[in-house]
């Protein structure tokens, strides 16, 4: 059955193509992200509900937990020292 999944950090091609391709790695089929749609999301066939979170835990293993993640953001911004 195909399942849909909102996702975090979710934004460009770029992003659309990682997560094709970890799904399609990862043995998933019938893989589509719609980027617009707001949120955007990713579609899948899943078998059951431990496939369903294998789904879950390939995508936020890449950075793209779904919507119904609890998900923190700081309340300052982050500062990187690159020297």
């Amino acid at each position: 059955m195909l399942q849909t999944l909102e996702l975090h950090n979710l934004s460009c091609g770029g992003c659309a193509a990682t997560i094709r391709t970890t799904l399609d790695i990862a043995g998933f089929t019938s893989v589509r992200v719609d980027l617009l749609s707001t949120p955007h999301s990713v579609t899948a066939e899943i078998e059951d509900e431990k496939h369903m979170e294998l789904l879950k835990t390939v995508l936020r293993d890449h950075g793209y937990p779904p919507l119904s993640d609890h998900v923190e953001i700081p309340d300052e911004p982050v500062e990187y020292n690159f020297s």
